[in-house]
């Protein structure tokens, strides 16, 4: 199992009570009952965080078998995946989950019987949406070199135009009590129309960029013994071309950047610390996008 403790910190309980207190640490409802249930297992001589890192970075074990499918078997699930972003992330009755320290920055959160609970960042920055989109389509391999919260982001293969394999490490959270995960995703990117159709050349001015993701087992990519394996459910990052007129009446172009998250970290995490965990990565990610936006533009890149 990956991230879990060393044999001289392993509990000493039988493998059936050791998965009831997994279990009743996965179904804490709040910070203090989760500390009351970490505190009562004191007894067994671990300090809390340790106990905290080997529940929240269990791997679930299962067997690894992945095999290439044909060019079109990736490119309908492709499309399907983008479909399925698209669709989600326009669902209605969306909760507020949290607030950035920027104006408009929003956090929301949803129920969904497809996927369970999807959680959707809106935000602005200050840039062409196409840019942004041709960036992130282009230069995924790049992405570690400005953004922290991505420490390997790698290119496994072209499968056509707009559709591809990655693979990437993200960073941990939760103070460390998260550790890393990877993924292995296979994107669909493409500029859509109002109606979310995937549009081409010369079908006009697109409504928005879409780069969806979902995971895909790949040949060559099994769990590594140092990481936890996440799968991401549905996912994407929709850009929105937004005209704005400045003070001194010049028209800029700007990005109303939607992203949608629906992801398995895997292990045994409580809801509440998942809440907690995906509305940082969210705000903590932004950060980053506007200041790399904000150095492209002071290179003349636009």
């Amino acid at each position: 199992m990956s991230n879990m403790a060393s044999q001289s910190e392993t509990p000493e309980l039988p493998e059936h009570e050791f998965d009831t207190h997994i279990g009743e640490v996965e179904n804490v409802g709040t910070e203090e009952e989760l500390e009351k249930k970490l505190s009562s297992m004191g007894r067994f001589g671990f300090a809390l965080s340790s106990i905290m890192k080997m529940f929240f970075n269990r791997d679930s074990d299962e067997p690894f078998h992945a095999e290439w499918l044909t060019i079109d078997e990736y490119k309908q699930m492709a499309e399907e995946s983008m479909q399925n972003a698209w669709n989600t992330l326009n669902l209605p009755d969306w909760k507020l989950e949290k607030r950035g320290s920027q104006k408009g920055d929003i956090v929301e959160s949803t129920q969904t019987e497809q996927f369970g609970k999807v959680y959707r960042f809106t935000g602005i920055v200050d840039c062409p949406a196409k840019f942004l989109y041709e960036e992130f389509k282009n230069n995924i391999t790049k992405l570690p070199e400005w953004n922290p919260t991505i420490l390997k982001s790698e290119l496994i293969k072209e499968i056509g135009p707009g559709v591809d394999l990655s693979y990437q490490v993200t960073a941990g959270g939760g103070r460390g009590i998260i550790s890393p995960r990877d993924f292995t995703i296979l994107r669909r990117m493409a500029p859509l129309s109002r109606a979310g159709a995937a549009l081409r050349p010369p079908d006009g001015a697109p409504h928005c960029y879409v780069l969806a993701g979902v995971s895909v087992p790949v040949p060559g990519y099994p769990p590594r013994r140092d990481l936890v394996r996440g799968h991401n459910k549905v996912g994407c990052w929709c850009l929105y071309p937004k005209s704005v007129e400045t003070e001194g009446g010049k028209i800029v172009e700007r990005t109303v950047f939607q992203w949608l998250m629906c992801c398995d970290l895997k292990g045994k995490i409580p809801q509440f610390v998942l809440d907690a965990a995906f509305a940082t990565v969210m705000l903590d990610y932004i950060v980053h996008v506007r200041k790399f936006a904000a150095d492209s533009k002071a290179k003349g890149l636009f």
